[in-house]
């Protein structure tokens, strides 16, 4: 977990307070994060018993849960990417041809944060026929970030912070419950089970840190090329 700890310090005061709002941790501090990670990833008597996970193994333990593929060596963002990828698509697909340009319009105007990347992977119909490997950092952090928030809303968890597009609240109506249970995207959750109605908006909200942060060091990079 160090990797994860490491990209939690780094982390905003306002990432970390939606992070332990979407695990229910005790508290905003990496350890406390990673507590609640633990938490919802295991049955809670191997919790009880000490049993930890790796956070690539928790990553893979969703990936599996959504039927999401990846190959043995395959790295943590790459994993992430494919959950992406593959789950966005379902959700996009349930949209209509207005809500899809209204949020098309919510990724252009989050794109004009990110500097160069401002007129990259803002056409919808690009982002949900592109693979895992063929999506830019960019592209996967919109992706992820709207899945965020369109989770966390089905099952109403509310942000304190407004991270997510504006639409995603709309795709939770749009489907409801009932529908995201039939994607596979969210589980009637019994006490006992890990609880990945928390757990797989908690690996995408890190996969969104992730590319952020990423992206960030990279505008930076850029920015001193040019000068």
């Amino acid at each position: 977990m160090d990797d994860l700890r490491l990209l939690l310090q780094n982390a905003s005061a306002a990432d970390c307070a939606n992070l332990a709002t979407i695990l229910n941790a005790s508290d905003t501090t990496p350890d406390a994060l990673i507590e609640g990670l633990q938490w919802n990833a295991h049955h809670q008597l191997h919790y009880y018993l000490g049993w930890r996970k790796s956070y690539i193994d928790v990553v893979r333990q969703v990936a599996d849960h959504l039927q999401v593929s990846y190959t043995p060596d395959a790295t943590v963002d790459h994993i992430e990417a494919e959950i992406v990828s593959k789950s966005l698509p379902q959700l996009l697909e349930q949209m209509t041809p207005e809500q899809r340009a209204a949020l098309e319009e919510e990724w252009k105007q989050v794109a004009q944060q990110f500097d160069k990347w401002g007129s990259v992977a803002v056409d919808i119909s690009a982002v949900v026929i592109l693979s895992a490997a063929q999506l830019s950092g960019f592209g996967i952090y919109l992706g992820a970030s709207t899945l965020v928030g369109a989770l966390t809303s089905a099952i109403g968890v509310t942000l304190p912070f407004a991270f997510y597009t504006g639409m995603s609240s709309i795709i939770a109506v749009l489907i409801g419950p009932v529908g995201w249970i039939g994607l596979g995207l969210i589980s009637i959750w019994k006490l006992d089970d890990p609880n990945y109605n928390r757990l797989m908006p908690a690996v995408l909200y890190i996969c969104t840190l992730r590319t952020k942060q990423r992206c960030a060091m990279e505008i930076v990079e850029y920015r001193c090329l040019e000068h």
